[in-house]
């Protein structure tokens, strides 16, 4: 049986074969066996690039090459996905530091970006805390929103927190009966945040934060169902919640652990459905758990 990380490694031998022509990240998804937004991170915490960046990278690296055939400018900003000469001139400038016209010339000195060849290691003796647990099926309650699968995700939804933690609406109902604070557990803050609790457009996260439903109850807040599921379970180190960059660096550093090497290295498949983040309370520190639905 294929793993994960054997067909994610095709993909990028795939974007090669097809580099000046269309590349979706539904199309490589799909071959992957994954879920768009699995495979987006797949690709950021692997090759430590977005796709779109990856690709668009790849690009205009290899358009120098092309300039040099004898090219017009126009179509190699057509293969290269700019909707005209203008916008791939700015990127190209941006990249190279220099123009197409002068990128022409043998002796001019440009950038080069090779295509990726991935290996998997193990990092220095890092631990990594995990669990298997099963939930029953639950209803969630609060608020959610779209956002594109691109390199301003991870600091798009780090502002929806902040903007979660202002809404002094939800949080009072938070505080009502209406809420069950107690479904993850002792010592677990009440709020967590779900990743597509609701099927995503193509190319898309649905990125859901708040709390769990008591049953029963009802609200005026969007609420979503989540089927009985068996979770892997990480739980990263203690970090100083109050210090903004310590949640953003503890986050980026678990998902790092998980998909460059936990995934990659044992004999559990992440299957699709909604992925939770769940917290740890301990007086001025706090762990993050990530949860994603596993079959072995």
């Amino acid at each position: 049986m294929t793993t994960d990380i054997q067909r994610f490694t095709a993909t990028l031998a795939y974007i090669e074969d097809h580099l000046f022509g269309e590349i979706s990240l539904k199309t490589l998804a799909k071959q992957a066996l994954l879920s768009e937004y699995t495979f987006h991170r797949f690709f950021t915490y692997l090759t430590g690039y977005s796709f779109s960046n990856y690709v668009r990278n790849r690009r205009l690296s290899e358009a120098v090459g092309c300039l040099r055939q004898g090219e017009l400018v126009d179509t190699i900003a057509e293969q290269c996905g700019y909707a005209n000469r203008s916008a791939f001139h700015r990127a190209f400038v941006k990249f190279h530091g220099l123009t197409p016209a002068q990128a022409k010339e043998e002796f001019a000195a440009v950038n080069y970006f090779p295509p990726m060849r991935l290996t998997i290691q193990i990092d220095g003796g890092k631990t990594l805390n995990y669990r298997i647990e099963q939930l029953p099926a639950f209803q969630i309650v609060g608020k959610m929103t779209s956002y594109l699968l691109d390199e301003q995700l991870f600091q798009q939804t780090g502002q929806q927190w902040e903007q979660f933690f202002t809404d002094q609406s939800l949080r009072t109902f938070a505080e009502t009966e209406a809420t069950n604070k107690r479904f993850f557990g002792i010592n677990r803050a009440p709020y967590f945040a779900v990743a597509n609790p609701q099927i995503a457009d193509s190319g898309m996260l649905n990125y859901f934060t708040g709390f769990v439903l008591t049953e029963g109850q009802t609200s005026k807040y969007p609420t979503f169902s989540i089927p009985k599921q068996s979770y892997v379970v990480f739980t990263s180190e203690r970090y100083d919640y109050r210090i903004t960059e310590n949640v953003s660096s503890t986050y980026n550093q678990l998902q790092q652990q998980i998909f460059n090497t936990w995934l990659p290295q044992t004999h559990y498949q992440k299957i699709e459905g909604p992925e939770l983040e769940t917290y740890i309370t301990l007086g001025e520190q706090a762990c993050l758990e990530i949860w994603l639905p596993v079959h072995k």
